[in-house]
């Protein structure tokens, strides 16, 4: 499209939704294939064109599995070991793509040739949910929506990420341009202390998407603890640098992508309370009083969580339990001056009540 306004034009009448689960229905035998070779594999063959003939298993003998097959417009057909297999229809959907001129007035059909058929078809099999596409002067941006966060990517970053997971998913050669460099991690870390906010979402926000997707890969699972965690607070200073920039939503959505990278290790602390923070800052102090509660469990600085538990409580009228979470972080040497104001407010709320209080608590048993 040459100038004009920005067009949006929604993507769910052009979503091939659930095609893999409805081919799967259509026969045993597709089932029993997709046990042998993997979900996936199998998915990614049908979108590459793949017919499969046969399939022989040796699973009680070190012979590879094989697989008889032709693929798209060639009649040939090979009987070739799976690892070949899978290079092979790899080969045919990591060609190159061109994209057909999109109309304003676009259908489903116009809209499925401009982002790519089988782009398309691997989007729904990796349950990725393409939602809105937006084109402005020649370029389209796609909203998408996967793992319950929606990210923003350019059509070819879009392509780029499903490439990229079509690799992951077959076993074969991987391009790096977009792996994840954990050295920028200090980096961001360095940003963040600094205040600067924007390298930090400048040089972290690249990776979300992949991020996210490879959560829901196995090769998640096999990810040491350490990277784990390094992802984790990867996340956790791009939430962070969100919600200090006033993106509060994006900064939700990013920390609950790092609380599910950190499970209940260590990191997990952190996460809450950071998520927490970002509640609180919402006005969310409902939904911020289970997380900082949690934060404190997994391990979290009571003396960072409870100046926050406090406000949260106070606005939910949690006036006493506010104020003893505000003397107990005094105790552990929280910031006075951030906390003043609040306890300034719940002692004016409990009037007398606070000193009956205190003096029942140290009142001898």
């Amino acid at each position: 499209m040459a100038g004009g306004s920005p067009r949006a034009y929604d993507l769910s009448a052009a979503r091939p939704d659930g095609w893999f689960e409805q081919v799967l229905e259509q026969s045993e035998d597709f089932e029993k294939a997709a046990e042998l070779i993997g979900r996936s594999t199998l998915g990614l063959a049908l979108i590459a064109g793949a017919r499969i003939v046969s399939l022989t298993a040796s699973p009680h003998s070190e012979s590879p599995t094989t697989v008889e097959f032709s693929i798209g417009e060639d009649p040939t057909v090979r009987q070739v070991p799976l690892s070949e297999f899978r290079e092979t229809i790899g080969q045919s959907l990591l060609t190159p793509l061109q994209s057909w001129s999109l109309p304003d007035d676009a259908d489903a059909e116009a809209l499925q040739a401009h982002i790519g058929g089988r782009y398309m078809l691997e989007a729904a099999l990796f349950q990725v949910e393409p939602l809105e596409l937006r084109a402005d002067l020649g370029l389209s941006e796609i909203t998408l929506q996967f793992n319950e966060l929606r990210h923003v990517l350019g059509l070819d970053d879009f392509r780029d990420v499903l490439d990229e997971r079509v690799r992951s998913e077959l076993g074969i050669g991987r391009q790096n341009d977009n792996a994840i460099d954990l050295a920028i991690v200090d980096q961001a870390e360095d940003a963040n202390a600094h205040g600067n906010w924007g390298a930090t979402v400048a040089m972290l926000n690249p990776w979300l998407t992949s991020i996210s997707m490879l959560l829901r890969t196995g090769e998640a699972e096999g990810l040491s603890e350490d990277v784990h965690g390094r992802l984790s607070v990867s996340l956790d200073l791009l939430g962070t640098a969100y919600a200090n920039m006033g993106e509060l939503d994006a900064a939700n959505e990013v920390l609950r992508l790092g609380i599910q990278w950190a499970g209940e290790s260590g990191k997990a602390g952190g996460l809450f309370l950071a998520l927490g923070r970002a509640s609180a800052a919402s006005e969310k102090h409902g939904e911020a009083i289970g997380l900082l509660r949690r934060a404190i469990r997994l391990g979290a600085e009571e003396r960072d969580a409870l100046p926050l538990l406090a406000r949260s409580l106070g606005a939910r009228d949690q006036v006493l339990a506010a104020m003893v979470c505000s003397e107990r972080a005094r105790e552990l040497g929280a910031d006075v001056a951030e906390s003043e104001a609040v306890v300034a407010d719940l002692q004016a709320r409990l009037g007398e009540a606070w000193p009956r209080f205190q003096a029942w608590m140290s009142a001898p048993e």
